[in-house]
């Protein structure tokens, strides 16, 4: 088990390293979808439609995890949150090629 997680059931940021984060949604009503958008633009950058990176420590991982997970709704939307650690590496070509930072995970 990797020291990035407080157990098997949660995606938890442990300590005050930072993270990639990816984050990606699929929300049908337009006023959900643009809320999700203002409030992920408070802590990453867009590199699709739908589809945002961030680089946080665990105080703004949690904030955001909190944020976005009270404007989806579970019963038609769908809302996922990739917390990238260890032996990660982000690699991209073509528009939005640039990441939030430079740094690669190893």
């Amino acid at each position: 088990m990797s020291d990035v997680f407080t157990n098997e059931n949660e995606f938890m940021a442990v300590d005050d390293k930072r993270y990639i984060v990816l984050i990606i949604y699929d929300i049908v009503d337009n006023k959900s979808r643009n809320k999700m958008v203002k409030c992920l633009e408070g802590f990453g950058t867009r590199v699709q439609k739908s589809a945002f990176e961030a680089y946080l420590n665990k105080k703004r991982y949690e904030k955001l995890v909190y944020k976005a997970s009270k404007i989806v709704n579970t019963e038609e939307d769908s809302l996922r949150i990739y917390l990238l650690a260890n032996h990660t590496s982000v690699r991209s070509w073509g528009k939005g090629h640039t990441h939030v930072e430079d740094i690669i995970i190893f």
